[in-house]
């Protein structure tokens, strides 16, 4: 898995990731922000390196399933991108910071 897939996976586990099971975000956690292999998961967690493969699969396809229904990242992409560029002059800097600081705490 590529550098900027994992990203994406991080940003839909930021917004959605609490809809997983504690088994799908441990999952997660470990191959996607540890960059552990499936085989390093699952000899860590005692599972076949299937189960491992089959519970990320299913997780990432709930969280991309999610925000397809939700469309809350792009949501604020949108915003911030309005912020970074459109809105420049119509908004004192410290307020755009303070709107972009709020969603990125989402």
């Amino acid at each position: 898995m590529d550098i900027k897939r994992r990203v994406e996976i991080a940003v839909l586990v930021k917004y959605y990731g609490n809809l997983l099971t504690d088994k799908q975000r441990k999952i997660i956690e470990m191959y996607v922000d540890n960059n552990l292999s499936l085989q390093e998961v699952s000899e860590e967690l005692n599972i076949t390196r299937q189960a491992v493969k089959d519970t990320l699969d299913n997780a990432i396809f709930s969280l991309e399933s999610t925000e397809n229904k939700l469309h809350f990242i792009a949501r604020d992409d949108k915003i911030k991108e309005l912020l970074e560029n459109k809105l420049p002059n119509q908004l004192d800097i410290t307020t755009r910071l303070e709107i972009i600081s709020i969603l990125e705490d989402n």
